[in-house]
């Protein structure tokens, strides 16, 4: 009977055993079945131009980045509204979608379900009906944060849709004056120092020899998903750099506007300042 009875504590101890195995290769198992639909890393691990994200849920609300396996939660993105994702792989599995996304400097990556994040959609000034659609998108639109920073170093001059337009079909070569606008300075084409453009993170000179390489809009473009601040310092910098001083803008009785175009991730974007004449 005794022997029974062991041989039955054996079994229970090995079915048990066996149950719990199931259960762990179960759950490691998630990555079977998926299929990678796009990868924006090259083959030396640097990130090529990945797709930018926002976080998307309702404030408060629980929505978990995974470890990359999915077997463990990691971060909880409530607990970064405002960051800036960059998405480097797309993957689906079981008709969903899931991205492995990180913030700029790595420290928080991993994957994550397709509908708690939001990509960069960046509309043009000519695709707004009113002034008024125009002003709300860069006051609200995640992908405006660059803007948003930018037109707070000018406090005193207003965002004119009209000169927006116009802004918005240029990147280079200015004229002086427009249809109800003088006296034109293209901000976003001034030069930085090169050493602007040798401090960024893989940055190769020898690709960038055209003329715009220097050029405060190619910083910005070079610069995607980086923190907001100290890119949009540059426009100060660029500004002096070039003999040119911040305060003039600040007359009132001038009429400065703003015409604004700033697409972040985009290679040509445009930021410029001019009189009103009419």
């Amino acid at each position: 009977m005794k022997k029974f009875w062991g041989i039955l504590l054996t079994i229970t101890i090995l079915a048990v055993v066996g149950m719990s195995k199931v259960a762990v290769s179960a759950k490691a198992s998630w990555i079977t079945g998926t299929k990678t639909l796009w990868t924006l890393v090259d083959s030396n691990g640097d990130v090529n131009q990945p797709s930018l994200y926002s976080t998307n849920i309702t404030p408060g609300k629980n929505a978990y980045i995974w470890n990359y396996r999915h077997t463990k939660r990691i971060h909880n993105l409530k607990n970064y509204p405002n960051t800036t994702w960059y998405a480097v792989r797309g993957i689906s599995k079981n008709r969903h979608f899931y991205y492995r996304i990180g913030n700029y400097n790595k420290t928080i990556k991993g994957l994550v379900w397709s509908g708690y994040v939001k990509k960069y959609v960046q509309k043009a000034p000519r695709e707004f009906k009113t002034a008024a659609q125009f002003t709300h998108y860069i006051q609200t639109d995640p992908s405006q944060k660059l803007t948003r920073a930018v037109l707070k170093k000018f406090p005193n001059v207003p965002v004119s849709f009209a000169l927006s337009k116009y802004a918005g079909q240029r990147f280079d070569l200015f004229p002086t004056s427009i249809d109800g606008f003088t006296d034109i300075v293209p901000i976003s084409t001034l030069k930085l120092p090169a050493a602007d453009f040798t401090a960024i993170p893989n940055y190769y000179s020898s690709v960038y020899t055209k003329s715009f390489s220097q050029q405060l809009q190619w910083y910005w473009a070079l610069t995607l998903g980086q923190p907001i601040g100290p890119r949009a310092d540059k426009v100060v910098e660029a500004m002096q750099f070039n003999g040119i001083d911040p305060a003039q803008f600040d007359d009132a009785t001038a009429n400065w506007k703003i015409g604004v175009n700033l697409n972040d991730g985009s290679s040509f974007s445009t930021f410029i300042l001019a009189k009103q004449t009419d």
